[in-house]
Formats: structure tokens, sequence, C-alpha cells
């Protein structure tokens, strides 16, 4: 076949044009996106049951709930946190359940369900969870000048009707997603002094209201032959109709603004945004799943430039922007194409002192990509952060294929044969040993599949995308390169391009190693025994993690100050510490090392995807934005010297989320014991936990209890004093201004009308309030009701087999299962509750047995395809003995470098063993051929080690070249390929010697046996 297409040099170039051209094609319809679109076998119910407990929400609507919930099909498990006023159901099924058949299921459950909750319940949300929720970028939109409460409630208006919507009218867009927002409320506070000097209550005023905002629907009234639709309309439109509503009291005539103040105000807030200390507007935005991510970058920034000058009185900023890791992933393909092609073109002409060759890999790679991308368009793939990184990967091989096939035909020019022939056959001698090569990279990716939930999903698209890459390279260079080859015999340029390199001195070294080695081979057998136990012990005592550490400019604090504080108390402390690290008297910070960006998410948030438990006022979750690493770390020791002046406040740093962590990320802690009740399906009580905690010891962190108060109505006070219950209850809602009336019926959306009463201290306003029985007296409510402070647990956890309580584990000085031995023990006699663990450590250990599973499967895979390559049983056992003692040289610089066993680490496991395993093929393939041709095995050994050493040694070379600049260099690009770049560098150094001495012994010795 080689023959035919050197021939036809003309139709081979022709057919390679006609199918870049398509392949051209197919790269501008490729979908870009962030991850590929995977469904999430996740769905999320959110249960809103505001001025209720965790207590009253758990047991009357969540109970319920998940007793029809957990008979969904397929579900995994189901996970329930419930707190005051809200409560968050995350059902988890197996990946690759149909998420569209499960949530229509859930939603079913959810209707049958409701004959069974509270009447004044909203009916539970269903979210349904997929990759394309996250959100790409997130939209900051604050006042320029100094805001109030009437400006922001003015802009919050503006924000949700006019820039909302011209956002989701980019077709681009899917969902702007949005929080921070203040409502609008009319709030009538009443003269109390009036109202009580004519003898009137606030529950009068309320009927008065009622009765002018009624509104009948149509009346059908005949005629005669005629019909007609009557409707009776009196409903408030504006707060002047409000004012003006007339009240007749001892037959005079007042108006309702002359009995109580009337004003719109924002509402009472139950959570807040800040950006750096101003109010602001969140908004996140949500693409289409078929969206190209550039497009929607270029459409928003031209609709944000227009808002820009439009409303200059706005600030509008870009934050969180995910789309970064693409245009790392972009540029990541960028660089090691230009570096590696750039390494390749000089190591050959070092090497093979020809400028042919280095034109050749010129015209091979980017034609091999671009084939890639024809193949990735045919297979319905798209460009994502998976599916680049595997492209990343082949990259790197399609020059060592490359490289192979020219280094050979080279060496039969060498050999005296003429152009013609040292093409065909030269390339025909590497067809076997290169798919062979080709076959056994792909099927070290293709066991990944396996592995269980998004990670074998995402691992499938990698696995495509490296084969796509190393099959495109394959065609390439058996079927153009030689052809390319051949046509530039007719230029002369080889002769007027001669370089004066003595590779001769490289092939003298390794001989003259190779027969010092022959001599002590104890020194060979050491170094692969010693990198092999390195490997095995490195393997069992290393950290593992699924990411790995990225070091950022940005931090994620999250502040649980469990103080019963509002929202605004809450939004001061935070700016109140910011303000002081930013001040250059207290903090002594550089002044250039005093800026950042920080925004705070205090309270309750509005995001309708809202996929995680609501936060409580007392909660807050902070992205702060430094202009260096150094500086990052500055401010967060400087946070944490303040925050020591709030004992009670708990808080965290995290690193920003990413996309890998919105489809890895796991709220787990690495152990958490769940204690559960044996004689009661409600969690123990909470006068019994600081038994609990002291059973647990100090492994785990003690739960911190919400602190309250109970109000109890006196009934036999009530029924003293002759007072009705609901006037009681009436006045006391309006004290703490929770008196809903009615809506106001404004032209676009409702406003709630309340009753309120002036704001002070609680205890002074209670001392104040008065209430008249049906006598007409004038009684205290102070001598009806009593205060009681009482503590609850914050959030009531469970599962599919009931309540239980959390403690997660925050000591590291014992390892996992000596804590679970340890709290077994302390619980196993206990009568009353029990002590399960979940956790991390859990998903680790389940991973790690799926991966060796995983191994196994792909080493047999190895052995049967190179078994058929050599016809041989012996000779794959040298291949695969190479891979663990590769993998000790590629762990022991990992840990040199503090790394951890992560994806990325793993993934680069892999490519080193493709690489390896790929030079080794062609060598031992090479010996047989010379086997075959009469020479001894020693002989065979030392021929084929000379002739596959320069490609031996420029792919190693163009490979740890190419991934050394990522040792060096920062950023979150460099940070997610670094320990692979680490793995593939240490794995090919050792290899080397591997593949160049050990290899060629240990073929000697299943030979000789």
């Amino acid at each position: 076949m080689v023959k035919f297409l050197l021939n036809r040099p003309v139709a081979v170039f022709m057919t390679t044009l006609a199918i870049l051209l398509i392949g051209m094609a197919a790269v501008v319809k490729l979908p870009t996106a962030l991850m590929p679109d995977i469904a999430i076998p996740e769905i999320t119910i959110q249960v809103s049951y505001p001025n209720n407990t965790a207590r009253d929400i758990e047991t009357n609507v969540v109970r319920p709930l998940r007793n029809q919930l957990v008979q969904v099909s397929k579900l995994k498990d189901i996970n329930t946190e419930t707190r005051d006023g809200f409560a968050l159901l995350k059902l988890y099924f197996d990946y690759g359940t149909n998420t569209d058949f499960a949530f229509i299921e859930a939603n079913e459950k959810i209707d049958a369900a409701i004959n069974f909750l509270p009447r004044d319940l909203e009916r539970p949300r269903a979210i349904k969870a997929a990759a394309t929720d996250i959100p790409v970028l997130t939209l900051t939109i604050t006042e320029n000048e100094k805001s109030n409460a009437k400006s922001f409630l003015e802009l919050s208006e503006f924000t949700q009707n006019v820039l909302k919507r011209r956002i989701e009218q980019l077709p681009d867009i899917a969902l702007a997603d949005i929080s921070g927002l203040t409502q609008p409320e009319v709030l009538i506070e009443p003269n109390m002094l009036l109202l009580k000097s004519l003898n009137v209550n606030t529950a009068q005023l309320e009927q008065v209201i009622k009765e002018n905002n009624f509104e009948l629907g149509n009346l059908i009234v005949q005629n005669g032959i005629y019909q007609y639709n009557l409707k009776f309309l009196n409903p408030l439109r504006t707060i002047d109709d409000l004012k003006s509503i007339p009240i007749n009291i001892k037959g005079k005539l007042f108006e309702l603004q002359d009995l109580a103040n009337i004003s719109l105000q924002p509402r009472l807030e139950r959570g807040q945004v800040l950006f750096n200390g101003k109010r602001t507007i969140l908004i996140q935005i949500i693409k289409q799943s078929e969206t190209k991510v550039a497009d929607l970058k270029d459409n928003l920034n031209t609709l944000l430039s227009s808002f820009k000058e439009d409303y200059p009185q706005l600030d509008i900023g870009v934050h969180q922007d995910q789309t970064k890791l693409l245009e790392v992933s972009l540029s990541n393909l960028q660089s090691s194409l230009l570096a590696g092609s750039a390494l390749a073109i000089l190591i050959m002409f070092f090497f093979i002192k020809d400028i042919k060759a280095p034109l050749i890999i010129a015209l091979s790679i980017p034609t091999s990509l671009i084939v890639s991308f024809l193949f990735m368009f045919l297979f319905g793939m798209s460009i994502n952060i998976i599916s680049l990184s595997g492209l990343i990967l082949g990259v790197g091989m399609m020059i060592d294929n490359a490289i192979i096939i020219i280094d050979n035909i080279t060496q039969k020019l060498e050999a005296g044969e003429t152009f013609f022939n040292a093409c065909a056959s030269g390339t025909n001698e590497m067809i076997a040993p290169l798919i062979t090569s080709v076959l056994t990279t792909c099927m070290i990716f293709l066991p990944l599949v396996f592995l269980s939930g998004i990670t074998g999903a995402l691992f499938y698209d990698q696995a495509l995308a490296v084969s796509i890459g190393l099959g495109a390279s394959l065609l390439v260079s058996i079927l153009l390169i030689p052809v390319i080859f051949l046509q530039l015999r007719k230029k002369e340029i080889s002769k007027r391009f001669q370089f004066s390199f003595k590779t001769q001195n490289i092939e003298q070294w390794y001989k003259t190693g190779f027969y010092y080695f022959s001599k002590r081979k104890f020194i060979v057998w050491g170094i692969a025994s010693g990198f092999l136990v390195i490997g095995i012990v490195l393997l069992n005592t290393m950290p593992y993690s699924k990411l790995p550490d990225f070091k950022e400019t940005e931090a994620i604090l999250k502040i649980d100050w469990n103080e019963n504080i509002t929202v605004h108390e809450n939004s001061n402390r935070i700016v109140t510490i910011f303000n002081e690290i930013l001040d250059p008297t207290p903090y002594p910070l550089e002044k250039t090392e005093r800026r950042l960006t920080y925004i705070a998410e205090t309270g309750e948030q509005d995001f309708l995807l809202q996929k995680e438990q609501v936060q409580t006022f007392s909660e807050a979750i902070i992205y702060i934005e430094a202009k260096s690493i150094s500086e990052l770390e500055n401010i967060k020791s400087a946070i944490s010297d303040k925050l020591k002046s709030y004992p009670s406040a708990v808080f965290s740093f995290n690193p920003p989320k990413t996309i890998f962590d919105f489809l890895f990320g796991s709220k787990q802690a690495q152990l958490t014991a769940q204690v559960f009740s044996r004689t009661s399906l409600q969690v123990p009580s909470e006068n019994r936990l600081h038994e609990i905690q002291a059973n647990l010891n100090q492994n785990f962190s003690p739960i911190i209890l919400n602190q309250t108060s109970s109000i109890v109505i006196q009934q036999d006070k009530l029924a003293l004093y002759n007072i009705d219950y609901f006037t009681l209850v009436a006045e006391l809602k309006a004290a703490f201004d929770q008196n809903f009336i009615d809506n106001l019926k404004a032209s676009e959306r409702f406003i709630p009308i309340k009753i309120n009463y002036e704001q002070t201290q609680l205890e002074e306003k209670l001392s104040s309030l008065f209430i008249t029985n049906n006598e007409g007296n004038t009684i205290a409510i102070n001598n009806l009701i009593t205060i009681q402070p009482t503590s609850h647990y914050k959030t009531i956890y469970a599962d599919k087999t009931g309540e239980f309580l959390k403690f997660d584990a925050e000591s590291d000085s014992y390892s996992a299962i000596e804590i679970i031995n340890r709290t077994q023990g302390n619980f196993k006699n206990n009568p009353d509750y029990g002590v399960r663990f979940t956790g991390k450590w859990f998903e680790f250990e389940n991973l790690g047995n799926e991966l060796i599973f995983v191994l196994i499967i792909a080493i047999l895979l190895l052995y049967f395809i190179m078994a058929a390559q050599f016809e041989s049983l012996k000779q794959p056992l040298i291949i695969l003995v190479e891979l663990p003692i590769g993998l000790g040289g590629a762990l022991s610089l990992l840990w040199l470098f503090g790394g951890t066993i992560n994806v990325m680490s793993f993934i680069g496991l892999v490519v080193m063993s493709g690489i390896i395993i790929n030079d080794s093929i062609i060598k031992i393939h090479t010996i047989n051929l010379l086997r075959k041709e009469g020479n001894s095995a020693k002989e065979a050994v030392l021929k084929g080690g000379k002739l596959r050493l320069k490609p031996i040694v420029m792919t190693s070379l163009t490979t740890i070249l190419a991934l050394s600049p990522f040792l060096f260099i920062h950023g979150l690009g460099a940070d997610l390929q670094r320990p692979l770049a680490i793995i593939v560098i240490g794995g090919l150094s050792l290899g080397t010697f591997i593949s160049l001495y050990f290899l060629p012994f240990f073929y000697l010795l299943l030979e000789k046996k």
C-alpha cells in the first residue's frame, strides 16, 4: 500500500487537502463548552416554609417527602438537611440513570406527598442537576454614588426589569440567575396613642384595608337577548389609594393616613450581597448547552459595553470567570503544539542533520490535529477541557510517531537503499509496531471508562480524544509522511543544510555503557528493584486527592458567627474587618499589597438554581481576589487575627470553586460520624448532646446549638381576662413585623401590605404593647406571655435510614481505621444510640478498589495485544515489568515536589506508561527482526539498542523538555498540569534508562531460559 501511495503523490496531496478543508470546516462547527455535556445523576428538592422551626419542618414536611421519594426508581441515596424555614433534599442516582425520567418520577412523588403536607406550604421545587447549569461567570451591579435604602430599591427594580431581561435576550444565555435584590413592601405604622384614644385596635384597621381591596370575579348577567360580564372591582393600586381609605369612627370620617404613617419601604432583608463593602446585585450567567463559550463572551462583552455607555451611574464588574479554564486549555494546546514541534525540530536537526525532517514534522502535526478535530465532529464531541487535555496528551505522541517513521527511513538511506525503497521499507517495517503502540496506549485509557460515576464519564471523553488523536497521527505517519519525504528528495536542500554534530558519539557512549553494565548487572537490577519497591511504598503512603492544589490569588471565606445576629450586623462586621485590614494604620501591609476585591454573600440568597443549603442570618460566604499569592496569604492571616475577637465564630478558607469542583466536589469531610437513635425516629435530644460528644472523644468537631427564645402564651390568663387568642397573635405579629394583611395590586407586581409598630428594642417593645379585651379593658401583653430561652439544633440531617447527628473528623493524628474502631467501641454497648461512618475516606477507598480492577484489565489487555504482536508469551512480560519500575521514578519526583496522587497525576501515569511501552515495543520488534536475520541474541540486543537509540532519546527529550516549563510557572493552567508534567518527567527520565539497559538484560535472561 505504501508503494502504491508513493507512486501517486498528487492523489495523496489532493486527498489530504480535501480532508484538511473538511476538517477546518468541522473546527468552525465544533461546539465549545467548559465540560462535556454529561448528565449529573442528582436531583435537588427545595422546601421553603418560613417562620417554622427545623424540628417542625423535619417532622411535618421532610419526613413525609422522604418516605415518598425513597420509592423513586434507581435511587442510590437521599440526604436531607433541614433548618429553620428551609430544607434541602438531595437525591443521588447511579451514573447512567436517565435523569429526565427520574425528574418526572420525583415530581410525581412530590405531588403524591402534597396531601400529607401542611396546607400553607408552597409546593416543593425540584431542580435537575446538569453540567450546563454551572455559572460561566458572575456579574456585580453596583451604584457608583453612595447608595441608600431607597436608591438600592430602585436599582433592584431596574436590574430585575431591565438589565436581567436584556441579558436573557442574548441567544447564548439560558438564564441570568440573580441574588441580592431588595423587594418593596407597604408599611403601616399606626399612631398607637391616637388609636387608643379612639378605642380602635389594629384588627379593625386590617379589616378596613381588606374590605377596600376586594375584587370579585366576573358575573354573567342576562338582559333580554344580551348577556354581560360584570366585575366588582375595588382594588388598591397605589399608596395614595391606601392612604385615602375612609374609616368611620363613632360617626366621624377619617382617612387611613390620619391614623397611621404609610410608606413604601424595603422588606425585612433575609440576605445581602456586598461588593468591596457596597451593596450590590449578583447575576450568575448560565449558558445554553450548545453554545460556544467564545461567542457567549463576545456577545456579553458587547452588551456590557453598551450598559456602561447607557447607564454610567452603574458599575458592572465580571468575576469568577469559569471560561478562563477553557482559554487556559486552548493556550496549553497551542503552547504544547508549538513547544513540542520546535523541540522536535531542534532535536531532529541535532540527531538526523537534515532539514527535511523538521519540515515534515512542521507539516504532519497540524495535519494530524485537523484530522483529529474532523473525527471529533463526526463522533459528536465538543471542544472542552477534558477533550482538549486528551488532545494535549496526543500531541506529544503525534510527534513520537513522526520521529519514529522519519528516523527509520533515514536509517534505510544510510544503509544504502534508494529514496523510494527507503521510504517504502522504512515505513512498512514500522507499521506493525506503531499500530501495536497505538492500541496499547488506547488500551490503557479504555478500561478507565469502567470507573463509576462522573469520573468514568469524563475519562470516556478523554480516552476517545486520545484515541482519535493517536489514530489520526498513525494515519498521517504511515500514509502522508513517506510521500512528503520522497518528494523532498527532488530538492537538493539537504546538501546545503548539513550539520557537523556527530551523533556517533552518543552511540559510542551507549555501547560503552552497555558493556559496562553487562559486567555489572547488579547495578541495573538494583536500580530497577529499588524503584520498584519505592513505587509500591509511595503508592500506599502518599496522600490522595481528586484535584491538585491550586496556588490561587482567590479564596472563599466561610463564616458562621454562631450568634443570633441580623443580616445587617453580619454585613457590618464583614465590612469593618476588611476596612481595618485595608487601613494601613492598624495593619502594616505595604500600600501595593493592600488592594483586593471581595464579594460577600450574607444570609439567605435568592438564586433560582440554589442547590446548596440556604445560609442562616449569621452565616456568610466571601469571595476574595488578591493581586498576588503572597498578598492573599497576608490577607488570610490578617482576617484570621481579626476573627479571633469573635470567640463564637467558626470560619474556614477554601479555594474558589472551579468547574471540576462543581462536578467532583463534595461537602463531605474526610471522615464523618453519624450518631442515630436506636429507640426513636428523631435525633437524640439536645440535653444528651454533651454525653454523645464525650463518647466521640476529641477526634470530631462538636455541634454548636442554636440559641433561641420561645414565647409561651398563658391560656389561663387569656380566659381570665376574656381575650381572644387570634387578636393577641395579630398584635404580636404586628410587633415583630410579621402581620401581613393583603397585597397592593400595582401594575406589574403585587406589593405586600403590613401593619407594624415603631422599631424599638424587643424588651421595650413588649413592655409597651397593650391589647383590648372583649369588655373594652386594656391589658398589658407582658402579663399574658412568658419568654423562655431554648437551644435546638441548627441543622437536622437525615438519609434513607432516618435522622442522625453529624460530626466531622478534624484531627489527622490518627488513621481513619483507628478512629472508627475506637468510636464504635465507645457506642457498642450503648442501648440508646448507635454510630455509622461516611466521608471522603470511603470514596477514596472505593476509588482505589476500582482503580485496581481497572489496572488489572488494562494490564491483561496490554499483554494480549503484545503477545499477538510478538507471537510470544514471554516477551510482553519484559514491557509489563517496566511499568511498576517507571511508576517508582514518577512517584519519587512527585513526592520531592510535594504533590499528591490525584486525577491529573493519574493521567500522567497513563501517558508515561504509554510512551515507555511505545519505545519498548519498537525496540523489541527491531531485536526480533535482527534475530530473524541470523544474529545471536546478544548481537541482536546490542544492534537493536543502537538502531533504536536515537528514537528513544528523541521522543523522551521532546516530551521532557516540552513539559519542563510547567515545573516553574504558576497559574491555574500550570497548577492543573504540573502533577501530570512531574509524573511524565520522572517516569521518562528513569524509563529511558530502563529501556536502554534493563530491557536488553531482561530480554537476554528470558531468552536464555
